[in-house]
């Protein structure tokens, strides 16, 4: 199946490149979700845990089977009034 993938930020996102690959982040208004799209083999990235920086290891991982991180982690409160 073919899904349009627009590039995101309303059409500004730029490609950007990491260790040699070229990346867009874009969005795809018939699934209403965020991929990143390999620009030198036009395969899109669906898992919202792989980042082509800071977590690469989730490129050929079904999200369905990535471990889950909590949407809010829970933080201590901190007071900055005195």
């Amino acid at each position: 199946m073919t899904h349009t993938l627009l590039p995101a930020c309303g059409g500004t996102e730029q490609p950007f490149t990491v260790n040699g690959k070229r990346w867009l982040y874009c969005w795809c208004p018939e699934l209403g979700k965020h991929a990143y799209l390999n620009l030198d083999t036009d395969v899109a990235v669906w898992n919202r845990q792989f980042h082509p920086a800071w977590s690469p290891e989730y490129e050929h991982i079904p999200e369905s089977e990535s471990p889950r991180t909590p949407s809010h982690p829970e933080t201590e409160e901190v007071d900055f009034y005195f």
